[in-house]
């Protein structure tokens, strides 16, 4: 069965369906949440906070579009990751005057990463699949090449070819924009 009928079914509030996104997503969306966490969270905060993700795809399947289940559910779990951390952690009240800076640090600078963070997503979204998912996965979950060729069933020369030629095109994409 494709994507696009198991959401259909999910927007049908059909449970068979949420039960094979689990199946098919639960690797991924304790990956995320881990990688988020960057292993902060127990292994029971870890669950819950997948099993959370999954709740609010429940709850919000109607939002789901055809083709973007993947993303869609990457981002509730991101959230929830973020969520759960928040929660777990106790916070702490710091002194602004106990707070040193680097002299070089100004606002202007996190402008300039937002900047950067923007033009990376726009040079992103001009790589095709599996490319784009190779460079998610390698940058941003900071998975290995062989671990990446697993997950996707690819060779593990095609994943490192591909990640070799989008560095190069990366490049030449900033390069254009001035970085």
């Amino acid at each position: 069965m494709n994507e696009n009928q198991i959401v259909d079914r999910l927007k049908q509030h059909d449970e068979r369906a949420l039960g094979d996104i689990i199946d098919k997503y639960t690797a991924l969306v304790s990956a995320i949440i881990y990688n988020v966490s960057k292993g902060r969270l127990t292994s029971s905060d870890m669950e819950e906070a997948a099993a959370d993700a999954f709740f609010t795809l429940w709850n919000h399947a109607d939002k789901v579009e055809a083709g973007k289940l993947k993303g869609y559910l990457s981002a509730i779990a991101k959230t929830k990751a973020l969520d759960k951390m928040r929660t777990v952690k106790t916070p702490e009240i710091i002194d602004i005057e106990d707070v040193t800076l680097a002299d070089e640090y100004t606002i202007s600078d996190n402008m300039d990463r937002q900047v950067l963070h923007d033009d990376l997503c726009e040079a992103l979204n001009q790589f095709g699949e599996p490319d784009k998912e190779i460079l998610v996965r390698y940058y941003y979950y900071y998975q290995t090449a062989p671990k990446i060729a697993d997950i996707m069933g690819l060779k593990l020369e095609a994943v490192k070819s591909k990640i070799k030629r989008a560095k190069v095109k990366l490049k030449a994409f900033l390069t254009e924009r001035g970085y």
